[in-house]
């Protein structure tokens, strides 16, 4: 498989799509803790912490530091899943989301901003809707992330030529 340098443009868009996405979900988590219908301030901070970490390893990335390589693949790893139903649900996303998904309902949608939800609803009826699916986007940064070469060429510069 080819390798694509880190300076590579799909690789700046994907850092541009995280960062902006980290912002948003950072505005959205503050906003949230103000508002008693978004849950818990515990769940909210614990976002803002998470966007926090997103923007941090999407500017790593940008600077092509390994660290927010690795933070970023972790990160991305993530907002792969997406499952919802009467007892649980989890969506994560940042920037936008792609996702196929199947269960009671099938269907492709797309979706621009950053959300994190996590629920857990005990005593609820097991019977009633469900979803299954997969952040498309995600996959496809991570394809693009699993070809990033940060690392410096293995054959040193050449020497320059004395004057003779």
């Amino acid at each position: 498989m080819t390798k694509i340098h880190g300076t590579h443009w799909m690789v700046r868009a994907t850092c541009i799509t995280l960062g902006a996405g980290a912002v948003l979900g950072i505005i959205n988590g503050f906003n949230a803790m103000g508002s008693t219908a978004s849950g818990s301030p515990v769940m909210c901070a614990v976002a803002v912490l998470i966007y926090l970490a997103i923007g941090a390893a999407a500017v790593g990335l940008w600077f092509g530091e390994d660290l927010g390589l690795q933070a970023t693949r972790l990160l991305l790893l993530v907002q792969i899943p997406l499952a919802q139903s009467a007892s649980f649900s989890y969506l994560f996303y940042t920037g936008a989301l792609g996702v196929l998904y199947g269960g009671s309902k099938f269907g492709l949608q797309g979706l621009v901003g950053s959300l994190f939800a996590l629920g857990i609803h005990p005593g609820s009826a097991s019977n009633g809707d469900y979803i299954v699916g997969v952040n498309l986007l995600a996959i496809a940064m991570l394809v693009i992330l699993g070809r990033v070469d940060l690392l410096p060429s293995a054959s040193p510069p050449p020497l320059p030529q004395s004057p003779s």
